[in-house]
Formats: C-alpha cells, structure tokens, sequence
C-alpha cells in the first residue's frame, strides 16, 4: 500500500516518526519542531547505539536556512551544487525543538524525487537519524507509523564536512 503525501505530512504534525528511504540509505525523520518527536528519536537513538549525528534533511538552501543561525555566504553554492550526498555541519542552528538549536546543527538536501516532493508539502525540513543502510533496524521499524521512498541500489553514505562562520571547511567524512 502506498502513502500519500498527505497522509505523510499528517503523521508528521501528529509528531509520528516516518522511515525515509533515499540516496544515502534508509533514516528515520520526524518534525524538528516538535519536542515530542524529537524525544522518540532520540530514545531511537539511544537504543540503537546509533553513531551517527541527527541531520535536517532539506529540500533546498531557503529550508537549510531556516535552520542556520548565520549562514556563510558560501553555504549556498555548497548546498545548491552538490552532486553527491552532502552533509554540512554548522555551527549554530535554530528553529530545532529540544534545544538542539544551541549548538552545530548537520544539514543535508535531500536529492530524492519522492523525498524533494514530501519536503515540498511539508514546507520545512525534517530531522532525521541517519542509518545509511538498506534495512532499517527492527526497533526503527516498530517505531514508525508510515514510510516513503526507495533505497538506490548505489546509495552512498554522503560526505560530511564542517562548515565554519567564515567558511572555513574541515572534511569530517570524505
């Protein structure tokens, strides 16, 4: 049975976690701005022993702004152009409940048609617990209400690179 957007987006404001599959593997998202949602995630997580850092996933640079205290100038080329999955890690973020705005926020935009399309609907970005894998864990499974998308056959863990307030880069993951 497929999910409609609509469907997705209301399980989204319902603060339901969703499993989203697209270029870089499988993750779970949830709205960034709700406390609830954020705690399951993090509660996933945490029961996973999950290494990976929760990123916003974006549709394009206006969403990967809305969630970045002060973005550099360079930021948007960065975003915009990239070819192959990137994650950038900011300094400063915002507009991220649980108090996850005070400190680096990761970002990625999100190349996925089915992706792009619910990002669209949903007007903002998602936070995400990245799995970069084919399968999700069975404890993401029972902890999701929906999911979308489909894992690329070549789906790629995606680059991760620091991002400073004067546009110093330092390569986390090449």
């Amino acid at each position: 049975m497929t999910t409609s957007n609509r469907e997705l987006i209301h399980a989204l404001r319902q603060g339901q976690l969703i499993g989203i599959a697209d270029e870089t593997g499988w993750s779970v998202g949830a709205d960034p701005q709700n406390d609830d949602a954020l705690e399951q995630l993090l509660a996933l997580k945490e029961a996973t022993k999950n290494p990976y850092m929760l990123t916003v996933l974006a549709k394009n640079t206006d969403q990967v702004a809305m969630y970045v205290l002060k973005m550099p100038d360079i930021a948007y080329d960065l975003v915009e152009f990239a070819e192959i999955p990137l994650t950038v890690v900011f300094e400063r973020g915002k507009n991220v409940a649980g108090g996850l705005d005070q400190g680096e926020i990761a970002i990625r935009k999100s190349t996925d048609e089915t992706v792009q399309f619910l990002l669209g609907g949903f007007t903002k970005g998602l936070i995400t617990l990245p799995f970069e894998s084919f399968t999700l864990p069975d404890a993401a499974q029972k902890v999701i209400s929906h999911s979308v998308g489909t894992v690329s056959r070549n789906f790629r863990k995606p680059r991760i690179m620091k991002l400073g307030q004067g546009g110093e880069v330092e390569f986390l993951r090449k």
